[in-house]
């Protein structure tokens, strides 16, 4: 708009209203380093109405950051800060940006409130404008612009509000409602089914987000719908390109003496594999041999994925994609073809496979004195399960006597892994010993029930051994100075850990930590074990944590208490240990040109990262769902409970002994008006005194499932309650 002179005419009737724009640009056009209001009032020659207008909008851009207010009623342009970042949206709408690397001053996420998300939906790569930040407090912006899009579509449920088709996402995190622009007259025959959605229209202000159906998956009870929903939902790959299928048909069907050539032969040693009994390939096979002076020779044997799938080809950009396989209950979705992963690669018993192989040489107190990598030959002399091998360490006769050909060489393995066991706690490492869920199902393959895993000790000499040899791996390359993948755990936030240490003593606990170490939490963990409140508070523990990632630059492994660790041991499901082949290869050939250079191992580490995170999230909502078409059985009934978390709109509550998480909404409560009193972590019913606490044991009854959102929702049972199942 034009600007006026001092003294100039009052506003014409039809004159332009005065816009955030106008004030803004003038503001930082002004000659001096800030502009007075009185003279913003003159040039603008405002009337009384005019000059109320343009207070408001001053007061509105100083709320934006776009302007900061000096005494004297002085405004001045706010240098704009931008930041690139990843954006978390609530289901109320408003989010948080996670910065793709760390700011200087700013220690948390920055928040971004409702109105100034933009367009952005949860998960987009944005651009931020630093809106707000001062010392203490979080960092606050605006959605300035949309880089990348999380995803292109959207799965959800296909719905008719009475005027519109629309699309209810599975993702509580996105739009409530997706309206369908197709005038196709057969959408209204895949009503109530689970669609994918083509995203036509993002959201804004005044609107919701469209799209077009691109496939229709089913309706809610069709068998593995769930698993088919999981799989579009975040994009995971069903099938191999044909480029890659045909470089994997092109692959020898056995190995050949061409194969063998330039490898050390250990055929001969006592090798062996111990997985689970559902494995399908082995990707890691270990023996040992116990020396005259008592120390011991262990041998780490990795299958030599790098040996078939060389860089650039399709099969190695393709695993570059995918960054990991995917385990789901009826299916894996596997990060090399099968010829590759189950056959030529899989150390299967009897047979010979080519392993790349760490020997070291370990004193009886569990100190490495030597090692030596090697290019080998390999022959699996038997194919073992952890029950397996428990049971010979349980002393099962008839275990014993099926396998007394490895029988000294398991118990031998087991000597080995106790002594290393106990040198990692020594040093702190962090044992989180937690049963997981593990879904049963009935003839029909419908889900039966949830039963705890059990640990064995079988599973610890694995365990061990895969330690020690990514310590071993990633010391070597560090010594020598050589770029190198790493898997690094950073230290926790302090402010979190003090969160941790307030709850926990709302259980008469103390945990207090000077100096951020594993060893405090180790310590922690160990006087928790057997309490009813065990699995929550491992759990507020493990939430104080940050995420374990890979990165170009060692920062350590805080949970494993390890100053050097990477990932060497399974290349067949996750592409850093096929990388960190490839690094040790050519290290021990002479040729640092053929490993790849830093800024590519950064780029990897970024996306391996984000591919583990994303294949994390699939399998555990995944399993949720699951759990949720097993409620939905249950509805009406009561269970054993404890809470873990508490909101002012409700609470979370695990069922005892079920690891099912449900939410019970205080709204729905009965007779009562409940208010959140932080202090104790706990809603207090304002007539009854009713309190319900963080880690109080209740009775819960099941009222409702949803699972588009697999959530599950329960009432408290607060007298005269029927007995738990």
């Amino acid at each position: 708009m034009r600007v006026r002179s001092a003294g100039a005419r009052k506003r014409r009737k039809h004159e332009p209203e005065i816009t955030k724009d106008d004030l803004l640009k003038y503001v930082q056009k002004s000659a001096e380093r800030a502009a007075k209001l009185q003279s913003i009032l003159e040039d603008f020659g405002a009337t009384p109405v005019a000059r109320k207008q343009i207070k408001d909008i001053l007061n509105q851009l100083v709320k934006e950051g776009k302007l900061d207010h000096h005494k004297g009623n002085r405004y001045e342009a706010r240098a704009r800060e931008w930041i690139d970042g990843t954006i978390i949206l609530h289901r109320d709408g408003y989010g948080f940006v996670v910065p793709k690397e760390k700011i200087e001053g700013i220690d948390s996420d920055i928040f971004i409130p409702s109105v100034l998300t933009g367009t952005a939906m949860n998960g987009d790569k944005v651009k931020v404008e630093i809106t707000h930040r001062k010392k203490g407090a979080r960092a606050e912006g605006r959605v300035a612009s949309v880089e990348k899009r999380a995803r292109g579509t959207v799965v959800g449920q296909l719905m008719w509000d009475g005027q519109v088709f629309f699309v209810a996402p599975s993702d509580e995190k996105l739009p409530a409602k997706i309206l369908i622009t197709d005038e196709n007259s057969r959408v209204s025959e895949h009503k109530d089914k689970m669609v994918e959605v083509e995203i036509t229209r993002f959201p804004g202000a005044s609107h919701w987000p469209a799209g077009k159906i691109v496939s229709v998956i089913g309706f809610l009870d069709d068998p593995n719908v769930e698993t088919n929903v999981i799989i579009k939902k975040f994009g995971l790959p069903m099938s191999f390109p044909k480029e890659v299928e045909d470089e994997a048909a092109g692959l020898p069907d056995a190995l050949t003496e061409k194969d063998f050539a330039g490898r050390d032969d250990f055929r001969k040693r006592h090798t062996i594999t111990i997985d689970p009994v559902t494995a399908r390939d082995f990707d890691d096979a270990i023996d040992i041999e116990i020396l005259k002076d008592g120390s011991f020779q262990l041998g780490v044997h990795i299958a030599d994925v790098s040996h078939f799938v060389t860089p650039d080809t399709a099969m190695d950009n393709e695993a570059r994609i995918r960054g990991t396989s995917v385990y789901f209950p009826d299916r894996v979705i596997p990060m090399l073809p099968e010829k590759v992963s189950n056959e030529l690669c899989s150390l299967n018993p009897r047979v010979d496979r080519l392993a790349f192989s760490a020997m070291m040489h370990i004193s009886r107190a569990g100190e490495v004195k030597d090692y030596s990598f090697h290019k080998s030959i390999i022959h699996s002399k038997e194919r073992m399960t952890y029950e397996d091998v428990q049971k010979i360490l349980d002393g099962d006769v008839s275990a014993t006597h099926r396998f007394e050909h490895v029988v000294p060489h398991v118990r031998n393995l087991a000597k080995l892994a106790q002594i290393l066991q106990e040198r990692r706690r020594d040093r702190g490492a962090i044992d989180f010993d937690l049963p997981e869920p593990i879904l049963t199902y009935d003839e029909e393959g419908l889900v039966e029930g949830i039963v705890k895993s059990v640990r064995l000790f079988a599973h610890r000499i694995v365990e061990e051994f895969m330690i020690l040899t990514n310590e071993v791996v990633a010391r070597h390359l560090e010594d020598r100075e050589i770029a190198s993948l790493y898997r690094i755990h950073e230290e926790p936030d302090p402010s979190k850990v003090s969160d941790f240490s307030e709850i926990v003593s709302g259980f008469g606990l103390r945990f207090k930590t000077h100096r951020n170490s594993p060893a405090e939490f180790q310590k922690f963990i160990e006087s928790i074990e057997g309490r009813p409140e065990e699995r929550m508070l491992a759990y507020l523990m493990l939430r104080s944590f940050k995420q374990a990632m890979y990165s170009a630059e060692n920062a350590g492994h805080f949970g494993l208490a390890s100053d050097s660790y990477t990932h060497f041991t399974s290349p067949i499901r996750r592409y850093p240990d096929l990388v960190v082949h490839r690094i040790l290869k050519s290290a021990m050939a002479r040729r640092p040109q053929q490993a790849p250079g830093f800024a590519q191992l950064e780029a990897i580490a970024a996306e391996s990262s984000e591919r583990e995170r994303l294949a994390a999230q699939a399998e555990r909502e995944l399993l949720d769902w699951k759990k949720m078409i097993l409620m939905e059985r249950h509805i009406g009934e009561i269970f054993d409970a404890i809470i873990i978390a508490v909101w002012k709109d409700g609470f979370t509550v695990e069922l005892t002994g079920m690891f099912v998480e449900g939410f019970v909404p205080v709204a729905e409560i009965p007779n009562d008006h409940y208010q959140l009193d932080p202090g104790v972590r706990a809603l207090i019913g304002k007539r009854s005194g009713q309190r319900f606490r963080l880690g109080d044991r209740i009775q819960v009854q099941v009222i409702r499932v949803d699972k588009l959102l697999r959530r599950a929702y329960f009432l408290p049972v607060l007298a005269r309650s029927r007995p738990s199942r």
